[in-house]
């Protein structure tokens, strides 16, 4: 059993934080995933390692997820400039 923290952005609300957290819980391997909104943080728990891309295709385009805060941070500037 491994247990991971994630940053999660594009969560607004409680009611994105509970999509993500119930989509995190439906992908295969995962014994337990909790979110915090407030830190925009996941923490997983898993029977084997999962890629990030296995939970990112279970989390869809409006919300990302990353190994720290800087790739997170990095993600959202260059959100930005795009606009």
């Amino acid at each position: 059993m491994m247990k991971h923290t994630y940053k999660v952005t594009g969560m607004t609300c409680v009611g994105c934080s509970s999509f993500v957290e119930r989509a995190l819980n439906d992908v295969d391997g995962v014994t337990k995933a909790t979110v915090d909104l407030e830190k925009a943080e996941a923490e997983i728990e898993m029977e084997q390692h999962i890629s990030l891309e296995e939970f990112q295709k279970e989390l869809g385009s409006h919300y990302h997820i990353h190994n720290s805060a800087e790739e997170a941070h990095e993600h959202e500037t260059s959100k930005k400039k795009v606009k």
